[in-house]
Order: structure tokens, then sequence, then C-alpha cells
């Protein structure tokens, strides 16, 4: 039986760097969370929402973790697309829709600030009809806001639902 040499092994995985790295960046952030935290403080009020979130955040990274890598022998269909222009676009008016509504929150209060991002990012994803941006944002601030108040001791200020 011939030896094989490292020469003779073809390069078999390619690493998507940027995404390896923006996982490990967004593990590290969320461990740092949770040991100061947990280092503040342990009680169950302090303690309720950012631990489990955390550790589920931390889950659903490990699980994206193997698609930073890929097989070069994959067939063309099942290799992973580049990001193109527009979807980079949605991306980031996502991630602007939401920090607004994170600012909205104080500012026009916790279900308004909620109603508008649920439309505002059904419109990005492609949504146009009226009728299921309505209902769909209605359905879901009614369920966060009420789910909000029945977890969390405190009062996030409401126009509508308070």
């Amino acid at each position: 039986m011939p030896s094989a040499t490292p020469s003779t092994f073809k390069k078999s995985l390619s690493i998507d760097w940027g995404h390896l790295i923006a996982v490990m960046a967004m593990g590290a952030w969320a461990l740092w969370y949770l040991a100061d935290l947990r280092k503040t403080s342990l009680h169950i009020e302090n303690t309720l929402l950012v631990q489990p979130l955390s550790i589920v955040f931390l889950l659903l990274l490990i699980a994206v973790l193997p698609q930073c890598f890929s097989k070069n022998s994959l067939p063309e269909e099942l290799r992973p697309e580049k990001l193109d222009r527009t979807s980079f676009l949605k991306i980031l008016g996502l991630m602007l829709a939401f920090s607004s509504c994170i600012w909205g929150m104080f500012a026009v209060g916790f279900d308004i600030s909620v109603f508008i991002f649920c439309t505002v990012a059904l419109w990005i994803c492609g949504e146009r009809r009226w009728w299921v941006l309505l209902i769909f944002s209605v359905l879901a601030t009614v369920i966060l806001v009420k789910g909000y108040q029945l977890l969390v001791p405190f009062q996030m200020p409401n126009i509508i639902l308070g």
C-alpha cells in the first residue's frame, strides 16, 4: 500500500472567514455578557431573560458554525450563494429597522415601536398586501407586549396596550 504524502491530498475544505469571525465574535460577546451578568447578580429578576436567551443564542451559534466550512467537492447547486447587493441592502435595512425599534421603545412606546418594526420588516422582506401587513403586525405586537408584561416585573412605556 503506497503511503500518502501531504502533497497528494487536495484541499477539500474551504473556510468562509468572514462568517467564521462574525460567529466567533458574537459568541465571545454573548459569553462575556452572560459571565458579567452572573458576576453582577444571580437574582432571578436580573437573570430571568438574559441567561436563557444567552444560552439559546450560543446554541444557535453552535448550530450555525458548520456552515462556515464547506467542501470544495460540493455540486454547484449545493454551494452557498454569494451575497448580492439587494440582499445586503435588505439585511442592512432590517438591522436599521430593529435599531430604530429599540430606540423607539422609549421614545414612542413599546407597542407602537414593535408594530412599526413588524410592518417595516415585512415590507422589506417583500410583503405588499396591506391587510397581511396589518394583521400580522397587530397580532405580533399584542403577543410581544402581553408576553413581556407577563414575564418581566417592570413596565415598558406603552401607548395603546398599557
